[in-house]
């Protein structure tokens, strides 16, 4: 299936913030939603969508790179830039948390928008320092999530193991940091409702993959690929809070 010769245009990026990859990758599921980019169809260039969302290249660029390594499109060298056969899939396999804003701690986005100015680059720290048996460790933490009975124990199960990535880097003050943000995300019951339901079961698998992947990348000792993965990991989170809102 092609685009048409005048394919709709997305909507524009409207935000008085630098256009980050997380707000183009935000965009870009948008217009999977809602149909304007067809499973399968091949994607304006770089340059046209930076135009249609009224961003840089670079933040398109790196949107894109990111949904390729999520296997949301394949590159064909000399054709361009084609969306996944199954995109519209990655709606059910999407934690989409709904997050309000709080007077007393701060909100799921400014913590996330947080953590991505330093967590990735910590995996360098973890990779040196991590020790065979807190792999393990993780391991198991990670098998929880993916069996998670409720969607409270789900997030726990997810705050465990990024708790034991910050312990893992051995600095008293990383740790400080991770304990402060499961308090205050724990204050507010992780902006949940009905928590002691079971989340869906294609969100469990598709975040123990993403974890897995990690941990995975430290196990390897393999410091570039666990930023790289931590930090999409992160910028996925981030464009898809209220992202319906």
């Amino acid at each position: 299936m092609a685009y048409s010769a005048a394919p709709p245009e997305l909507t524009a990026i409207t935000t008085n913030d630098r256009a980050t990859p997380s707000l183009v990758y935000r965009s870009l599921l948008r217009g999977i939603k809602d149909g304007l980019m067809v499973p399968g169809a091949k994607l304006p260039n770089e340059r046209e969508l930076a135009q249609q969302l009224g961003t840089s290249r670079t933040a398109v660029r790196s949107a894109l790179a990111m949904m390729e390594r999520q296997g949301l499109v394949h590159r064909r060298v000399g054709s361009g830039t084609f969306l996944a056969d199954d995109a519209h899939d990655v709606f059910s396999r999407m934690d989409q948390t709904k997050a309000a804003s709080h007077e007393a701690v701060p909100s799921f986005a400014e913590i996330v928008e947080g953590r991505l100015l330093f967590e990735p680059a910590m995996m360098h720290l973890v990779v040196t320092r991590v020790a065979d048996d807190e792999i393990s460790e993780m391991r198991r933490t990670l098998a929880e999530i993916v069996s998670a009975p409720s969607w409270e124990d789900f997030k726990e199960s997810i705050y465990a193991l990024h708790r034991q990535m910050f312990a893992s880097t051995k600095n008293k003050f990383l740790v400080q940091i991770m304990n402060s943000i499961l308090n205050e995300r724990r204050a507010v019951h992780f902006d949940g409702r009905n928590t002691d339901k079971p989340a869906p079961e294609p969100v469990r698998k598709q975040t123990h993959k993403d974890l897995q992947l990690i941990v995975d990348a430290i196990a390897a000792r393999d410091a570039a690929r666990a930023e790289q993965l931590v930090s999409d990991h992160l910028t996925r989170s981030l464009a898809t809070i209220n992202i319906w809102q």
